[in-house]
């Protein structure tokens, strides 16, 4: 299950600046090994993965974009539910992190984006990045038109580890992919957002650190998974 620090309970002796966000940091224990997401937002930013940082993806803003500040965080069940407001910021950003698989070699999280502005005139726009020293890139399935593929992945150059991003065809079509050699780069959303209107995105992370890897029929299952997966109502 998750694990986080509460702001109501902080560590005894520790210093935890709401308003900085950090405290937005959740942990997932599988056999021994500890997944760590962070989702304070702003200038901390929003990732997930290993905690050394090799193995790891991240949510970026575009442009002159800055990311709002988590200011709540509750946790139902599986899913991690945390609210960044629009404050001083372009859009608000609501994520629904849920834990699909998780073993001491393999992460699969889906995290529900949903953003929603109070402006008139805006384009609230997020790239879904991998880190770390990134090598070959590849993707598995067809382009769905002018839209990213299926599933994009991401060898680590160097060291044990692959990344792959997949996308439902809810999300391929609308996804553009900029990747370049050594780096992954998905644009999430990024088109005219209408005042009061709820845009989501979800796809689905997978993170494993075995030395084979993830196998195509794996990541084709979890992609069929993930189209039979209704998109969640309350993120």
């Amino acid at each position: 299950m998750w694990q986080f620090q509460d702001f109501a309970a902080p560590t005894p002796g520790s210093a935890c600046d709401q308003n900085a966000g950090q405290c937005f940091t959740a942990h997932w224990n599988a056999d021994g090994h500890d997944w760590v997401c962070h989702t304070a937002g702003g200038s901390k930013g929003i990732s997930f993965g290993d905690p050394d940082g090799s193995l790891h993806v991240n949510l970026l803003p575009v442009g002159d974009d800055a990311l709002p500040v988590a200011t709540e965080q509750s946790v139902r069940g599986d899913v991690w539910n945390v609210t960044l407001p629009q404050a001083d910021s372009q859009y608000s950003l609501r994520l629904a992190l849920r834990v699909v698989e998780a073993t001491e070699t393999r992460l699969v999280i889906e995290p529900t984006l949903s953003i929603q502005t109070l402006l008139l005139d805006t384009h609230p726009t997020l790239d879904l990045t991998a880190l770390g020293d990134c090598g070959v890139i590849f993707d598995e399935g067809d382009t769905l038109g002018d839209g990213s593929p299926p599933i994009s992945t991401v060898q680590l150059h160097g060291e044990t580890g692959s990344i792959a991003v997949l996308l439902a065809p809810t999300d391929a079509p609308f996804t553009t992919d900029l990747r370049r050699e050594g780096h992954l780069q998905l644009r999430l959303f990024g088109e005219f957002l209408e005042k009061g209107v709820i845009r989501k995105a979800r796809p689905w992370i997978v993170l494993d650190r075995s030395e084979q890897g993830v196998s195509e029929a794996d990541l084709q299952a979890y992609l069929k998974r993930l189209c039979e997966t209704p998109l969640p109502l309350t993120a």
